[in-house]
């Protein structure tokens, strides 16, 4: 199996308890067991799907180290069709594990729930073309 692949897999199995937290949250915004869960599930979801995208890129020899400089040659090859979702998306993973006010927390969890959720959904359903 490719370090691609594996990532590939890994990053579905983390979607899908992502998935599972979205509704979750979905149903019950007040309950904070959910709120905890969609935020962690996101955190993980984003890390491991700015991975396959380097991953796949190094496939393209296009080498990058972070996620920003990752997103940008994503966007640049069409590979990603919004660099600005991933980016907003970097900034709030980033501040998700260090915000403790909770308007903006608040926001993250908007974020993520109308507008990360299906751009990551989008994602997963093109991951088959990363490993074709």
């Amino acid at each position: 199996m490719t370090r691609l692949s594996e990532r590939i897999e890994n990053f579905n199995k983390a979607y899908n308890l992502f998935e599972i937290a979205h509704n979750s949250y979905i149903n019950d915004k007040q309950n904070d067991i959910y709120k905890l869960a969609i935020v962690q599930a996101f955190e993980i979801v984003y890390e491991l799907g700015w991975k396959v995208i380097k991953d796949f890129l190094k496939t393209k020899d296009i080498e990058t180290f972070t996620p920003r400089d990752t997103i940008k040659e994503a966007f640049a090859a069409n590979i990603l069709p919004s660099a600005q979702i991933w980016i907003d998306m970097a900034k709030d993973r980033n501040a998700s594990s260090h915000e403790y006010n909770q308007d903006k927390v608040n926001m993250i969890l908007e974020n993520i729930s109308a507008t990360y959720f299906y751009e990551l959904k989008r994602f997963k359903e093109n991951l088959e073309t990363f490993n074709g």
